[in-house]
């Protein structure tokens, strides 16, 4: 099983700042698509945790507490049956199958809307992001100093990817590649040679929370803890500093910001057309 380990030297820890706060050709423009005022106090008791995600009827996709719920013009809706313990990450695959993590367990929703295990995973709360052909597993927290990225297929098979000494909060694909978010850095991988490289590197204290791809346009989306940039073709362009913090997904031509402590959830609705690379 092959496995890369990653070591952070000093030098790659460097914010990119000739490039991050490029013109705008036009002003942002925000659509409100949730806050806490909308949601019911049922709903307001349980923390929504940090991941979103879009349905396979383009919906948007929560989780708090055993539930997860669906987020259309008509409100909020429960998705399924109630889980018999805390969701810890969740995911569509390629095909519209719903994967969740609770504890140590790798489950699918079936028709039924039960959550039904399939595997039982390394560690406890796993991170878990859609691919093209696999699921990609990843530890977001531990105390070992060794934190493991997988690829999940089909038939219960998974692979070990790279071991890192930090947490990986965020993985996403785009075109051949893999990209990771690791501390205040992102890194690709790619999956013929497996070889990782650097692309991206923040300062130390800004963390990166989440990563999301507009494929179309090849342009990555990274969010830090206290702004939103995008990168093409090596260049890194400031987005904004609005909603620092937040989880981003790139959805119809526009950027959702989710942030689960307040519950706020905006979108951007021309954000492709108002960045000069």
């Amino acid at each position: 099983m092959k496995k890369v380990v990653i070591c952070f030297l000093s030098i790659f820890c460097l914010l990119f700042t000739q490039s991050t706060h490029a013109q705008q050709k036009n002003n942002l423009r925000y659509e409100i698509m949730l806050n806490s005022n909308m949601l019911e106090p049922s709903l307001r008791k349980d923390r929504f945790i940090s991941c979103i995600d879009i349905s396979p009827n383009k919906y948007l996709t929560l989780s708090a507490g055993h539930n997860i719920y669906m987020l259309g013009w008509g409100g909020i809706t429960r998705l399924g049956k109630e889980a018999d313990s805390t969701i810890n990450s969740y995911a569509f695959a390629s095909d519209g199958l719903l994967m969740t993590v609770k504890n140590r367990e790798l489950c699918y929703m079936n028709e039924k809307g039960d959550l039904v295990s399939l595997v039982k995973l390394p560690n406890a709360g796993m991170g878990i992001a859609g691919g093209r052909e696999v699921m990609y597993l990843f530890d977001q927290k531990g105390d070992d100093k060794a934190y493991r990225l997988y690829a999940f297929a089909k038939g219960g098979k998974y692979k070990q990817l790279l071991v890192s000494p930090k947490p990986v909060t965020s993985v996403i694909e785009m075109s051949d590649s893999l990209y990771i978010a690791i501390g205040s850095a992102v890194f690709s991988l790619s999956p013929k040679d497996f070889k990782l490289n650097l692309v991206a590197g923040f300062q130390k204290e800004s963390e990166i929370k989440s990563l999301t791809a507009d494929p179309e346009n090849n342009i990555l989306y990274v969010a830090t803890r206290d702004a939103i940039y995008a990168l093409k073709n090596g260049s890194l362009v400031y987005v904004t500093g609005d909603f620092g913090g937040g989880i981003i997904k790139y959805f119809s031509k526009g950027l959702i910001i989710f942030n689960p402590e307040t519950c706020d959830i905006i979108r951007i609705v021309n954000v492709d057309k108002s960045i000069i690379f």
